[in-house]
């Protein structure tokens, strides 16, 4: 694609992105682009406040704190934690908002407004999108470190040779075939230990804490170099595990509180400073005054204007200078500088039984303590961190590239870019990666959920096709794997491919397959290979998943939920009672999540959609189909046919979240008669769920 031609189209899908959220966001119920979710109570502690909310967060990407009428984002709202089991979330706002809440007890509302981030990304296209291009290859590749006593296999070999000799590359793996623990952590490892410097993004929160688990499982802290800090909101669970990694929100609050001080107390010493010096400014006045115009002003006059002229260059820099110039003039300046203005610091009651030597002190003290704190602050962490880990938006909406101008942005000072889950990243979030000017490497399987965009596909393709506002508004539904169609594709040969699912070429990118799966057992992985890989892909040393089927045959539904598999995970859950976090029960159909939810108690949390399940896993799952042959009018099977290419992957997706054990619940007799179909294959595979009391008997 021509260089001009680039940064107009992505600049243009992010506008019309965001002017179609905002048109549409509340044409529809829910609102488009926007989660909120009611705090139902809340409890106030000292400088903090713990928030309970009636609904789960759906991102924590772009919160925002609604108080009465007023809204708070980003350092103002002060969120910290948030945990999922409990549905809290922990706030360190300012102690106006602390003592509102204690005091006023306003209607509280955590919400998550997408057209911020969608403005996030046009603001870094417009300042950026020009460095956008395919990475540089790396000057030199270096034997790799791979963990201690593992033994590689050749595809894995490969994949890390590949990474760490290209500028562009691409390793696809189904789950459990090492890609994060192995291939990631080894090429992390190496660069570390050849003092580079990493950062690593995926597309989610729950993906950045996965792959930063997965990396630390691999090798020792003293792997790390000087450490990992984790941009953004951290799980509860993973702050507990690594409180130091991550963002220490506090203390740049501190910092900013504790600067914001030191200005104010220098401001009363000025302007005392000031005042001290009025008399003598006057009596210059009045011997300038007694003098003759043309008279020499003389070497004691000069020396008594120094003083006077040094104060004002405190504040004003050199705009006040004696050389050369009457000094009428530059008395007058220096009177109308130091004195015709407002000095609200005078005012400032508290202070004015404190002598200037105890200010001085204060100052020194506060300027101590905000030394150390400056270690906490993201942007001196970000400088001595071995690795930074994060969503590309958080890269996006608070960094600047390698070697761009300074624009008040922290610099994304990296050698090395991984990019993990990218089949889920959406092409624009990718491409602003690739200004860094440093070598790209992407991980995934590009068989599982493709991105999610707010704008229905069908509409999207259309609009590529017809042009209109929203003619380039498709790179937000492609995946990163585009990038390089993106660079060197026309626009409209890359809007075909996008409507007709045109899948990457990969001829500047080095790609390299990861077929040997730990987590999958042969009976799946078989199965897998044969409807969605077909690539050889096979389970290995994990013996067979096992995989159960639970019949819920309904005469009735209503459009996407199904009640007669809403009973049968109720009994389940009922007969073997499994921790909460142990356990997922995924649908494909929002309604029909919806059902399973009502009377769930402590499952409430533990049944999702299926996109909502990407970058998780869990030892069992359980998949509420919905769909079955009993319906009043014709629906056809929108997520779970494998023979749609979105069907296909939901499903793919839904049943590699299972370490150990697979719970089909469906209608047996309507699924196990699709041969070609992949439930059908994987309802043949499974054996009928027994109760436990039966098991007992």
């Amino acid at each position: 694609m021509d260089r001009e031609e680039l940064p107009e189209m992505l600049s243009d899908s992010a506008s019309s992105l965001y002017s179609y959220i905002e048109d549409m966001q509340f044409a529809t119920d829910p609102p488009i682009g926007m989660s909120v979710s009611e705090v139902s109570s809340y409890d106030v502690r000292g400088d903090y406040a713990v928030l309970h909310l009636s609904s789960p967060l759906q991102d924590t990407e772009s919160l925002m704190l609604m108080a009465g009428a007023d809204l708070y984002r980003g350092e103002d709202a002060g969120f910290t934690r948030y945990d999922e089991v409990s549905r809290t979330i922990v706030i360190r706002p300012g102690p106006e908002l602390l003592s509102l809440m204690s005091v006023g007890h306003p209607r509280l509302m955590v919400m998550s407004d997408m057209k911020f981030l969608v403005r996030a990304v046009s603001e870094f296209l417009s300042r950026h999108s020009r460095s956008i291009g395919i990475p540089p290859r790396p000057p030199s590749a270096w034997d790799p470190i791979f963990p201690d006593g593992s033994s590689p296999s050749e595809q894995q070999i490969s994949a890390v040779e590949s990474i760490m000799s290209s500028g562009l590359s691409y390793v696809w793996g189904a789950p459990g075939t090492g890609k994060t623990q192995f291939v990631l952590a080894t090429c992390i490892r190496t660069c570390i230990a050849r003092g580079l410097r990493v950062a690593v993004f995926a597309p989610t929160n729950n993906s950045v804490e996965q792959v930063l688990r997965g990396i630390l499982k691999a090798f020792g802290r003293k792997d790390l170099g000087d450490g990992i800090l984790r941009l953004g909101i951290p799980s509860k669970g993973f702050l507990l595990e690594h409180p130091e990694m991550c963002e220490d929100g506090q203390a740049q609050k501190r910092a900013e509180r504790l600067r914001k001080s030191i200005a104010n107390m220098e401001e009363i010493l000025f302007e005392r400073s000031c005042d001290r010096l009025r008399p003598k400014i006057d009596v210059i006045g009045k011997r300038l005054e007694a003098m003759s115009g043309t008279e020499d002003f003389g070497g004691s006059l000069m020396e008594d204007m120094r003083p006077v002229i040094a104060l004002c260059r405190s504040r004003m820099g050199d705009a006040c200078n004696l050389e050369g110039r009457d000094l009428r003039s530059v008395l007058a300046e220096a009177k109308s500088a130091l004195y015709d203005r407002d000095r609200p610091a005078l005012d400032i009651e508290e202070y004015a039984g404190i002598s200037d030597s105890e200010i001085a002190g204060m100052i020194s003290s506060m300027e101590d303590e905000l030394e150390s704190i400056l270690s906490r602050c993201t942007f001196r962490r970000v400088r001595d961190v071995s690795i930074i880990a994060g969503t590309p938006l958080q890269f996006i909406s608070r960094f600047r590239p390698k070697g761009s101008e300074d624009d008040g942005r922290m610099e994304m000072d990296a050698d090395r870019i991984f990019l993990d889950e990218a089949g889920y990243c959406n092409l624009v979030h990718a491409a602003c990666l690739m200004t860094n000017g440093v070598p790209v490497a992407m991980l995934g399987d590009h068989m599982q959920l493709p991105p999610v965009c707010e704008i229905d596909a069908d509409i999207l393709v259309s609009s590529a096709a017809k042009g209109g506002r929203l003619r380039n508004a498709f790179l937000w539904d492609m995946s990163a794997l585009y990038c390089e169609e993106l660079l060197s594709w026309p626009r409209d040969a890359l809007a075909l491919a996008y409507a007709s699912g045109t899948e990457p070429e990969f001829r500047m990118t080095s790609r390299c397959n990861l077929t040997e799966s730990h987590r999958f057992g042969q009976n799946l992985a078989s199965i897998l290979d044969r409807f969605v890989y077909r690539n050889g892909m096979s389970g290995c040393g994990a013996g067979n998943l096992e995989i159960c089927s639970i019949d819920a045959r309904g005469a009735e539904r209503k459009e996407r939920a199904n009640e007669a598999e809403k009973e049968a995970v109720e009994a389940f859950l009922a007969a073997e009672s499994p921790e909460p976090g142990e356990i997922a029960v995924l649908t494909p159909y929002a309604d029909q999540a919806k059902l399973l939810r009502r009377g769930a108690g402590k499952y409430r949390d533990s049944i999702m959609t299926v996109h909502a399940s990407q970058g998780r896993e869990w030892d069992t799952v359980m998949l509420s189909v919905a769909d079955n042959g009993a319906v009043d009018r014709d629906v056809p099977l929108r997520f779970t046919s494998s023979a749609s290419p979105i069907g296909l992957k939901v499903i793919n997706t839904a049943v590699s979240r299972a370490k150990r054990r697979l719970i089909l619940v469906c209608d047996m007799g309507f699924w196990a008669a699709k041969e070609d179909e992949l439930i059908g294959m994987i309802a043949a595979a499974a054996e009928p769920w027994v109760r436990p009391e039966k098991m007992d008997k």
